[in-house]
């Protein structure tokens, strides 16, 4: 068994929590605000809610799940004292339109994760960001016919392994991505990202992943005001979605979880989201 911090309590950060602490590691846990739910996390799981500052002190694994915005946030000393062989996992996407804003040398083509690396001055490895969160959640994955594949990208081996084998306790199957400077494969955007496939599909999702930022993942517009008004859509629209979630989690009784996935699945239709949003607000349904 492992002793295991994650910085961030969202859903990637917070079921990451519940599944180690299931599977007997020592976790302890930390936000940036030191808020109720973090306390209310430690009380349901039985992780031990620490400080920012403190939580990696003595860590085999720190998972790091915040915005990346959020890392130039972190106190410069963290990381401070951790053994040698610590494994640092970055979880994050980079969302520029509606939560990170620009940040230059991503835009530029820098991995998000090697950015993360630079900024931290501690390697890491890039895992469990390609997945939609509620995959990590015990309802979702009973229901699932089989494991999905996920992608871990890294430079050091033995990290990697370390990895790989939380991955596996966590429900899916690791598919080794490369180095970090091939972590843009599995970046928002990419074929591998939140798609759902098994180990061969992944593999071949990876694989056809091009480096081409697509607009909705990227910062750069033409002007000031095209970047506003494209970051004022976006936000808009994730309001609306989780206003959606809502109405269905309160009409049908079904698990935020529950809600979200149905929600995803009919995107992935290839029907409209705005006409899909629209039946949710006036039926409180799904077809």
């Amino acid at each position: 068994m492992m002793k295991i911090a994650i910085i961030g309590t969202g859903n990637i950060g917070g079921n990451l929590a519940r599944i180690f602490t299931r599977k007997g590691h020592t976790v302890s846990i930390a936000n940036s605000s030191n808020s109720q739910a973090l306390h209310e996390l430690a009380k349901e799981t039985g992780a031990t809610p620490s400080t920012v500052q403190d939580v990696a002190k003595g860590a085999d694994v720190i998972i790091v799940s915040i915005p990346t915005k959020g890392i130039l946030n972190l106190p410069a000393e963290f990381l401070a004292g951790i053994a040698p062989e610590a494994v640092v996992i970055d979880t994050g996407n980079y969302y520029p339109l509606h939560r990170d804003g620009a940040i230059e040398p991503i835009e530029k083509g820098l991995p998000e994760s090697r950015w993360v690396e630079e900024q931290i001055k501690h390697p890491v490895i890039k895992a469990f960001n390609a997945t939609n969160w509620y995959n990590l959640t015990e309802e979702i994955q009973s229901q699932l016919p089989g494991r999905f594949a996920l992608p871990v990208s890294g430079d050091d081996p033995a990290a990697k392994a370390i990895v790989s084998q939380l991955v596996a306790e966590a429900g899916f199957d690791p598919v080794d991505a490369g180095g970090l400077d091939e972590s843009w494969r599995q970046q928002p955007g990419s074929p591998a990202y939140c798609t759902d496939l098994g180990v061969e599909d992944m593999r071949k999702a990876l694989a056809q992943a091009t480096k081409e930022r697509k607009p909705e993942s990227s910062g750069i517009r033409s002007s000031e005001e095209e970047l506003k008004t494209a970051q004022e859509m976006q936000k808009a629209f994730f309001a609306t979605l989780d206003q959606a979630i809502q109405v269905l989690t309160e009409a049908n009784q079904w698990t935020e979880a529950l809600a979200t996935k149905r929600l995803i699945a009919q995107f992935m239709t290839g029907k409209s989201p705005e006409a899909i949003l629209g039946h949710v607000f006036e039926h409180k349904r799904l077809d």
